[in-house]
């Protein structure tokens, strides 16, 4: 039988296709080989990166957990105990009376002889300091002057306590209070109101010569560390051991000092804050903490600087 030519080329082909396929079917490429090489590297930049950033995110968790305070209250009473703490931490203040220093834009200059004069009070020994020989007696804690006035309120009603054991005289000190306040140079003219000796129960606001450890229990939680005076809310307390020997920066000049403590503390009560030395030579501002430093400038004990900022500020 004669075969077709078509038929025998078709069966040859078919059987070398089917050669060929089953030779190959089991050879695989490797998947690398397949992949371009810019996606390679694409991939390893990529792989690299989310190494590099689980790193930094457990360096960071670590680093956050070493920052971390380790606050552990075991009980009730520790709670209570830790809460005190905060409260006492916020409520002591610097020494004096923490009052916010401010910068005095302006100088004063006295020659030596009105600075000689601003040391006397009219009818009042100011180097004396109403010291006397006894001791007031134990009998009672305070001591208040033998005279006083009725409260009015078109006045700064102020009361008097001297501490027993202090070789003070209340009257004395009445005398010298009012002098300095009601001077033509002291608070009264810039307050437009004049100061009166009343009743220390009375009293809008006390002024108390005391011992320094009593100073230091009248002033808490302000820090007078047994050397400095304050203003602690209606009670201006004046420190005994300050009284005698005032502050390095004025010298031997205790008349001076004595005129500034009470007006510096006096100051507190009328509303007046810190000031700092405006220029080396100037008359310290009596706001500035002079019983600390003068800073470069002239030891004063009247509120000249604050008389004319009232007068700058009303005009």
């Amino acid at each position: 039988m004669k075969i077709n030519p078509v038929v025998s080329l078709f069966s040859t082909l078919l059987v070398s296709f089917g050669i060929i396929f089953l030779g190959t079917s089991n050879f695989q490429f490797q998947y690398v080989q397949l992949i371009p090489q810019n996606v390679l590297v694409e991939d390893q930049v990529s792989m690299q990166k989310d190494s590099q950033d689980n790193e930094s995110s457990s360096k960071i968790q670590k680093i956050e957990t070493i920052n971390e305070p380790n606050i552990k209250v075991s009980s009730e009473y520790e709670e209570k105990e830790a809460d005190q703490k905060i409260e006492e931490d916020k409520s002591i203040l610097p020494e004096s009376d923490g009052a916010e220093i401010k910068v005095t834009s302006f100088s004063i200059y006295k020659t030596n002889e009105e600075i000689i004069n601003s040391k006397s009070v009219p009818n009042v020994d100011m180097t004396q300091g109403c010291l006397v020989e006894n001791p007031l007696n134990d009998d009672r804690l305070w001591y208040f002057p033998d005279n006083f006035f009725e409260y009015k309120k078109s006045f700064y009603n102020i009361g008097i306590k001297v501490e027993s054991g202090l070789n003070l005289d209340p009257n004395c000190l009445s005398n010298m209070v009012i002098g300095i306040l009601n001077d033509p140079r002291g608070w009264s003219t810039i307050e437009s109101k004049s100061f009166q000796i009343v009743n220390s129960e009375n009293a809008d606001l006390n002024i108390v010569f005391a011992k320094p450890e009593t100073v230091d229990e009248l002033c808490y939680p302000l820090q007078t560390n047994g050397i400095y005076s304050c203003r602690n809310e209606k009670n201006v307390v004046i420190n005994m051991f300050r009284w005698l020997s005032g502050a390095k920066d004025f010298g031997t000049d205790l008349s001076t000092y004595r005129i500034y403590l009470i007006n510096h503390e006096v100051g507190h009560y009328l509303g007046w804050g810190h000031s700092g030395c405006p220029s080396d030579k100037a008359l310290a501002p009596v706001m500035m903490q002079q019983s600390k430093s003068t800073n470069g400038c002239v030891p004063n004990g009247w509120p000249i600087y604050e008389r004319i900022k009232l007068l700058y500020s009303s005009s």
